[in-house]
């Protein structure tokens, strides 16, 4: 620890004595707990950890005041930091400007909570700035999720749909506005994104998912895709645009909120990690093998099928979770993905698929060491 470096207690840290003895810390943004046995000593210095004085004057102190030594003061609060209950006081950085910094000052404290220090917090905030995603979708889901991920600072989306708003999207579309009814919904759903940040870079792309619709150039120009296209099909879409992904190992969502599966999760591929869709179609093969499907009474049943706005927002918020979790690098995603699951409406229940990863999948079985 620099001797110059000015410490503090973490904003996100709320600590507190128990019985005298006990250093309770609560950790608000992840509602972890930890306790520490500490003497008077302890208390003493952070008493003195204020976020003005320097390690070399809270070193100074602690041995002139309470006569503790510069040792004991320096392991202490190496573990104090190690435990991230204190932080080093930011006095400049290059990463951004304090005008970004301020808009962004609680999303920072978040993520600084999960990474360590309010830098590697900075550091996460410039990786969610500087990351390039494709929305393949812009309905319910996709419009959400392209809200809320420019409200966390993403700067650079592209919006892939050829859809328009109609009537009947005011239950299920937060962008809706009743001017835009007619509108394409890349240029409303655009609108709407600069009217979150007027700076971002927001590129529209009004096409229909075609089998020789030529998505692959655009793929490559992003750090991350999503894909909400329902039409013509969700599994079409979602198997179209994961061979590309996975062909140059894009980490991707394919998130849910679509016919019968209102509320669901969605899933994240990221390349010869987790399962892909391909995996995802063998496990689903497999499973419902001897099941037949009926015919139904409506033999038109596209302007059938339900929606409801806060079900569709809970698709999307998870969906966005899962990203900003993987691009910022919070936690390893390699090791805690969540699998497909399913919101149930009436019992408020979720529960998740089985799919295990095939290590036989023709597009993601091959070890990536083998890939050409």
């Amino acid at each position: 620890m620099n001797e110059k470096t000015v410490m503090k207690i973490k904003d996100s840290v709320d600590i507190f004595l128990s019985n005298e003895r006990y250093l309770m810390v609560y950790y608000m943004n992840s509602r972890q707990r930890k306790s520490f046995r500490v003497n008077a000593e302890m208390v003493h210095l952070l008493e003195t950890i204020d976020g003005e004085k320097t390690v070399a004057e809270i070193t100074s102190i602690m041995a002139e005041k309470w006569g503790v030594d510069s040792e004991c003061t320096s392991q202490i609060m190496d573990m104090l930091q190690e435990n991230r209950i204190i932080t080093e006081v930011i006095a400049q950085q290059d990463m951004l400007s304090e005008k970004l910094i301020k808009r962004y000052v609680r999303q920072i404290n978040y993520f600084s909570e999960f990474l360590g220090s309010e830098l590697e917090g900075i550091a996460a905030q410039k990786k969610l700035m500087d990351s390039t995603i494709i929305i393949f979708g812009c309905g319910a889901v996709g419009g959400n999720i392209a809200m809320q991920l420019v409200m966390a600072g993403v700067c650079h989306i592209i919006l892939f749909d050829y859809g328009r708003n109609e009537p009947c999207d005011a239950s299920r579309h937060m962008y809706f506005r009743k001017q835009y009814i007619g509108m394409n919904k890349v240029d409303s759903l655009k609108a709407e994104l600069l009217r979150i940040d007027s700076d971002a870079d927001v590129r529209c792309v009004m096409e229909w998912m075609k089998p020789e619709t030529d998505v692959e150039t655009l793929i490559k120009r992003a750090d991350f895709v999503v894909n909400t296209l329902d039409e013509p099909y969700i599994g079409y879409t979602a198997s179209k645009i994961s061979r590309i992904c996975v062909k140059h190992r894009i980490p991707h969502y394919i998130a849910g909120g679509f016919d019968a599966h209102l509320a669901s999760t969605g899933e994240l591929i990221i390349p010869y990690v987790t399962p892909c869709v391909e995996c995802y179609t063998t496990h689903f093969r497999e499973v419902l093998k001897d099941w037949k499907p009926k015919k139904h009474p409506v033999e038109s049943r596209y302007t059938e099928i339900g929606g409801l706005a806060s079900m569709s927002l809970f698709s999307s918020s998870y969906a966005c979770i899962e990203i900003i979790k993987y691009i910022t690098g919070l936690v390893q995603m390699e090791d805690s993905y969540k699998i497909r699951g399913e919101f149930l409406f009436h019992d408020m229940s979720l529960t998740y698929l089985n799919v295990k990863k095939n290590s036989e999948c023709p597009i993601c079985g091959r070890c990536e060491k083998d890939e050409p």
